[in-house]
């Protein structure tokens, strides 16, 4: 009797060992759910924006990158966000580089910066969307759209993309010729992103596009929306062939941006320049005035996520703000009052609604002690999202 008891101890045990494995398979084969679209933005790029960006940090992409990624070669000058390629030697590369992303993800729509290549062989400007197993936009494999100047020629400026392409095994670059240096001077370049394909733009003229077909297929949204990135590198010896040998001449190289922008859907536009508004007026320290209200979504779609940042008069972060708002459109509801952290954020939720339709935040007030809220100096008061 006690070995009876002992084989069903033992089986029942295997049927729970087995039933465990079971479930760990089906939970690994369940897919994760993908991240949340983001909304359109124009980020004029005078100021960090810890509500919608990060500095690349820590790490090394490998051949034929020949430099390591440091926050410290992202910063910002005269009203522009500048990437810096110089000679610190980090993480067992020669060369530090500055790469400014997005940290929410962004699908169909149009994506455009003003920017000013370096022309240097050996190094590479670039704009372009990207995502992959370790910035994974929802299916983990490896997707991408192009804005890149190669090496010397600043005259010539390369369009590419990889749709799924872990092996980078797709040929998809196309070389336009700009006919001017594009190193003398600020212009602006972007590309229109939708599921037949894809449209690149040279000063709001339409200059090159692909199509999506089953020979060539391009991204698509439903499979991986992509962060939006501007980087600055040297290549290694591998990639000389492509955009030349680099050789450092004892001074860091910089590529300006003066802003950056991305307008959600597929009827979006690229012909017109955005509206940058004009920069808020020299103001005592003691003022305050909202720099940026960026709205994202939960992963249910459910739920808008509005980050408000406001900054002092000195446009250095203000924590501590009470800041007021309101919500409007499809969701009336949610939080209506909050205060900023240490970065000068306030994280305002809104009510529940599976619904379909727009949504839209604004602020109402500032108050802190030993402040004022100077309403003419704000960049932003509303902002709007699709859900």
């Amino acid at each position: 009797m006690r070995g009876g008891i002992q084989s069903i101890v033992a089986l029942v045990a295997l049927l729970a060992v087995s039933s465990a494995a079971g479930k760990q398979d089906e939970t690994a084969r369940r897919p994760s759910p993908g991240p949340t679209a983001q909304g359109g933005f124009t980020d004029q790029l005078d100021a960090p924006d810890a509500t919608r960006w990060s500095e690349a940090d820590g790490w090394t992409n490998g051949s034929p990158f020949d430099n390591a990624w440091s926050a410290d070669n992202v910063g910002f000058r005269g009203g522009q966000l500048l990437i810096r390629l110089d000679d610190v030697a980090r993480l067992g590369e020669p060369y530090s580089s500055g790469e400014y992303r997005t940290d929410g993800y962004y699908g169909y729509g149009c994506y455009e910066a003003s920017f000013r290549p370096v022309a240097r062989a050996g190094v590479v400007t670039a704009f372009f969307t990207f995502a992959g197993p370790y910035d994974n936009g929802g299916n983990g494999r490896h997707n991408e759209i192009d804005i890149e100047f190669v090496g010397a020629d600043a005259r010539q400026v390369q369009f590419n993309f990889w749709t799924n392409d872990d092996a980078y095994s797709a040929r998809n670059e196309y070389l336009h010729d700009l006919g001017t240096d594009a190193s003398a001077r600020f212009e602006r370049y972007g590309f229109k992103w939708t599921a037949s394909g894809i449209e690149w733009y040279v000063g709001g003229q339409r200059v090159y596009s692909v199509a999506d077909s089953d020979v060539s297929p391009t991204p698509k949204a439903g499979e991986s929306l992509q962060k939006i990135m501007m980087n600055l590198w040297p290549v290694d010896a591998t990639a000389e062939e492509w955009a030349g040998r680099f050789a450092y001449s004892g001074y860091p190289l910089e590529a300006p941006y003066e802003w950056v922008r991305y307008i959600a859907g597929e009827d979006c536009d690229l012909t017109q320049p955005p509206e940058i508004p004009e920069p808020p007026p020299t103001l005592p320290e003691e003022a305050l005035y909202v720099a940026d209200i960026a709205l994202g979504l939960n992963a249910k779609r459910t739920q808008v996520v509005a980050r408000v940042s406001v900054r002092d008069g000195l446009g250095q972060p203000a924590g501590d703000v009470r800041v007021s708002g309101a919500w409007s459109g499809l969701i009336t509801g949610g939080d209506t009052a909050r205060d900023t952290d240490a970065s000068g954020v306030a994280t305002f939720y809104s009510s529940r609604s599976s619904a379909r339709g727009t949504v839209q935040f604004c602020t109402t007030s500032l108050s802190r002690g030993g402040s004022y809220y100077e309403p003419a100096a704000n960049v932003e008061v509303c902002d709007s999202i699709a859900k």
